[in-house]
């Protein structure tokens, strides 16, 4: 099969991450031009890869030779550029956040309908490694019934001086992971969402976008994902701890997994609770004899994250795009995800969210 000839929208930090390794799977990615609206960008570009330059969106979207664009422009517009290369008969990969509120969700939501199997969401972090194993675990049904999750994306205390620091530009930490961490916890919870709770603050912010988000995602299976991504905490929490009714693990630095299980087929006998007066000493439950397990295991792979989830999105496309495999983030996945965005924006009205630049 041929390698998919694809154009990078966008040459900043995060557009040459995927121009590098998207090209790297060489038998199945062909960088053929690059398009940003500042020159030096561009030429260095066509310098390194050999490939067409633009600076002009329409001729970028107009080269016959462009088959997939992915898209990694200004957050503002990544909806209208994304229109734009469907338009133009392309496939898209678009870099999140895909949406900046509840007009970009419908017009995408559109676009899915009217160019169906062209519109695709890059959420690389689904395939994180720690994330990916954590699953597999929950899946065995070791731990239970799930019963609460809680993910913490705290950063290095930091005071981000960059775009991602001014509302108006898109920026926030809301906007900058919270589509990576809404949809791990979506894929957690495995159901409908029926309630959203959700604090937001600037604690440390230089600009006037928060840098700090609390969200509290249910399902309607009474799954509980507690979730925080912050730029403002000393001593970062553990990236991840589940809770089951049989066990519990935790994934403190996306390298180990700590478990503790109850001995799979280890049933527990009928206990009935009483109201008489309790004796004097124990009768707290602790004399129980409970069969425990509990190990350590290391995440697999062993790999760079960051380099791991580049590579596996370039993989899935393309299967997706030659071979006909459904790509693992399903559209109405990400969809969910902007929406669940736009609803913590509403929840935290002392943030001016409409306040874009044109």
């Amino acid at each position: 099969m041929s390698a998919i000839r694809f154009g990078a929208w966008g040459l900043g930090r995060i557009g040459t991450v995927h121009a590098k390794h998207f090209s790297a799977q060489a038998a199945m990615y062909d960088l053929v031009a690059g398009c940003d609206c500042e020159p030096p960008k561009v030429a260095k570009l066509v310098a390194e890869y050999h490939c067409a330059g633009y600076t002009r969106p329409e001729e970028f979207l107009a080269d016959p030779e462009v088959e997939l664009v992915v898209i990694a422009t200004r957050s503002l517009d990544h909806t209208a550029h994304a229109l734009q290369a469907l338009a133009a008969g392309k496939y898209v990969l678009l870099e999140k956040p895909i949406a900046m509120d509840s007009g970009d969700i419908c017009k995408l939501r559109e676009a899915d309908r009217e160019y169906t199997g062209k519109l695709f969401f890059l959420h690389n972090h689904r395939f994180e490694p720690a994330f990916q194993h954590m699953l597999k675990i929950i899946r065995t049904g070791m731990l239970g019934s799930i019963e609460q999750v809680k993910i913490c994306r705290h950063h290095r205390y930091r005071r981000r001086p960059d775009w991602q620091a001014i509302l108006r530009y898109g920026g926030g930490q809301l906007n900058n992971w919270g589509s990576h961490v809404i949809d791990h916890a979506l894929q957690f919870i495995g159901a409908p969402v029926k309630d959203v709770w959700s604090n937001l603050k600037g604690i440390n912010a230089v600009g006037d976008a928060e840098n700090h988000v609390k969200i509290i995602i249910t399902g309607e299976n009474g799954i509980v994902v507690d979730l925080e991504i912050s730029d403002a905490v000393a001593l970062p929490g553990a990236f991840c701890t589940v809770y089951g009714n049989r066990g519990s693990l935790i994934c403190p630095d996306e390298k180990q997994i700590h478990l503790r299980y109850i001995e799979p087929g280890f049933e527990f006998p009928d206990v009935a609770a009483s109201p008489d007066s309790p004796p004097l000493t124990g009768g707290f439950g602790h004399e129980e004899e409970i069969p425990w397990r509990q190990e350590t295991i290391a995440v697999e792979p062993a790999v760079n994250m960051w380099e791991y989830v580049e590579v596996a999105t370039a993989q899935h496309l393309y299967k997706a795009l030659r071979e006909g495999v459904p790509f693992p983030v399903a559209n109405a996945d990400a969809l969910e995800v902007a929406r669940i965005i736009g609803l913590v924006k509403d929840q935290n009205a002392q943030f001016k969210w409409d306040f874009w630049v044109a």
